[in-house]
């Protein structure tokens, strides 16, 4: 990361060593992440008016539930920054989908250390919050009152500008082109574009879904 021109010629003019032992790293690692935020208590407290009257049975058996479906979630989640963006960047670029996973495969586990300094300084601290200390959420939150921008903004941190310079100096390396700036602002509306639905998705109603299905409990 702190030679990203060496490492994005890198990337385009030969192979990841042990890609395939990397990207099972990637993937057990962002599994267990996200197993210790749920078992941890993060993001599940629209779980916790349906739980307040259950038996101890049921209790664990939502429980393993919630956490079955963070393990679905983290598949999901890895799944797509490895290899749907990889996809898309593919088919903006035309740049062969084989040489941008092994640059997601990176850019995945960037995003996963992110959450990992999130959630163990979470932890040391014993609260949570919906936004995050490396974003522009918690100042968008003292000066904006909609719900929707504060979320978005959320989405925009360091990483994000990392992550946009890393894929912007991979794509204009390899395809050797004068239209620099066009692949820029295309990286960052591709990545405003996943935050706006990111942002989106806080406004699903979950808590009346799962009481409309479980009628307020299992």
């Amino acid at each position: 990361m702190t030679r990203s021109d060496e490492l994005a010629s890198n990337l385009q003019t030969g192979k990841m060593r042990n890609f395939t032992r990397r990207l099972i790293i990637v993937l057990v690692t962002g599994i267990i992440l996200f197993s210790l935020r749920n078992i941890w208590g993060m993001n599940t407290e629209t779980l916790t008016s349906l739980m307040v009257s259950m038996t101890t049975t049921d209790y664990i058996i939502a429980r393993f539930a919630s956490l079955a479906g963070t393990i679905i979630w983290s598949l999901l989640y890895i799944g797509f920054h490895i290899f749907g963006v990889a996809l898309i960047l593919s088919w903006i670029t035309k740049i062969p989908y084989s040489r941008l996973v092994p640059l997601q495969v990176l850019i995945t586990g960037i995003l996963l250390m992110e959450k990992a300094i999130i959630f163990m300084v979470f932890a040391i601290k014993g609260v949570t919050v919906n936004l995050s200390f490396l974003s522009f959420g918690p100042l968008a939150a003292t000066v904006m009152e909609s719900w929707y921008l504060i979320l978005f903004l959320n989405q925009l941190t360091i990483t994000s500008a990392l992550i946009i310079s890393l894929q912007f100096r991979f794509i204009t390396g390899y395809l050797q082109h004068e239209n620099r700036r066009a692949y820029l602002w295309m990286l960052v509306g591709l990545h405003t574009a996943m935050a706006l639905i990111t942002a989106s998705v806080a406004f699903i109603p979950f808590n009346s879904m799962l009481n409309s299905v479980f009628g307020g409990g299992f």
